[in-house]
C-alpha cells in the first residue's frame, strides 16, 4: 500500500525531529516528506509569525490536495511537533473530509482550548496527541511569556491536553482525537516528560511507528 508521511518540525526547524522519524519511519511502505515551514529567522520568529503559519498551512494543504489527485490509493499522514502543530492543523481544516488518514502530534504548541473541530473532520482514523504535564519550560513558561502558535498567552496542549469543547455537537469529531499522557514508564524508552522526549528514537519506534502500522497492514 503506497502513501506519504508529511513530518512538519517544530518552532526553530533544530531538524532533529524529523531525522528521528524519517529513520524509524522507513520500515513502512511510505514516502516521508520533510516539509518544512520555519521562517528561517529563529524559534520566537517560527512560533509568533502568523502570516507564515497561514502560509505554509496553504502551501501543505495544496501538496496534501494533490498528492491525493495524483495517488488515488495513496493514503495520507501527518507528524508534526510542537509549533508545526498549528501549521497541521490549519492546513488540515483546508482540505477535504477523510483526506488524512492518521494525524500525530507531538507536544502540540497551541493552545488547550484549541477547537480541532475542522481539522478532525479531515481525519478518517484518530487524531493522537502526545502531551506531558511537565514539559513547563517550553509550553509552561514559553507560550506564557511569548504565546501559544495560535498566539495565546498561556499552557500549550502539549503540557496539559487538549480541552474538549463543551458543545456536543463536536463530540462526534471529538471522537477520533485521542490523548496520550506522560507516563514515568516511557523513561524506558528515553521520554522523561520533556519537551524533546516524545523525539526520541526508542519512543518513536515504541509508541509512533506502531500507529503507523496499522494502516500498512490494511
Amino acid at each position: 500500500m503506497s502513501g506519504i508521511v508529511f513530518v512538519l518540525d517544530g518552532a526553530g526547524a533544530a531538524g532533529f525531529t524529523p531525522k528521528v522519524l524519517r529513520k524509524s519511519l522507513a520500515v513502512l511502505p511510505y514516502e516521508v516528506n520533510h516539509f518544512y515551514w520555519a521562517t528561517g529567522y529563529g524559534l520566537i520568529s517560527d512560533l509568533t509569525d502568523r502570516k507564515n503559519i497561514e502560509k505554509k498551512a496553504l502551501e501543505l494543504s495544496a501538496a496534501i490536495t494533490e498528492y491525493r489527485q495524483n495517488n488515488e490509493n495513496g493514503r495520507v499522514f501527518v507528524i508534526a511537533k510542537s509549533a508545526g502543530t498549528m501549521v497541521a492543523l490549519r492546513a488540515l481544516a483546508q482540505v477535504e473530509a477523510h483526506a488524512v488518514e492518521r494525524v500525530v502530534l507531538m507536544s502540540p504548541a497551541v493552545s488547550k482550548d484549541f477547537v480541532l473541530v475542522d481539522a478532525l473532520k479531515a481525519v478518517k482514523n484518530e487524531m493522537v496527541s502526545f502531551w506531558s504535564p511537565i514539559d513547563l519550560f517550553f509550553l509552561g513558561l514559553g507560550t506564557s511569556v511569548f504565546g501559544t502558535a495560535d498566539g495565546i498567552r498561556g499552557k500549550g496542549a502539549g503540557v496539559c491536553g487538549f480541552q474538549l469543547p463543551a458543545d456536543l455537537s463536536a463530540s462526534e469529531d471529538y471522537s477520533k482525537l485521542r490523548q496520550i499522557k506522560w507516563t514515568p514508564s516511557m523513561a524506558r524508552c528515553g521520554h522523561f516528560g520533556d519537551h524533546w522526549g516524545n523525539s526520541m528514537p526508542p519512543f518513536v519506534d515504541r509508541y509512533i511507528v506502531p500507529l503507523f502500522l496499522e494502516n500498512s497492514q490494511t
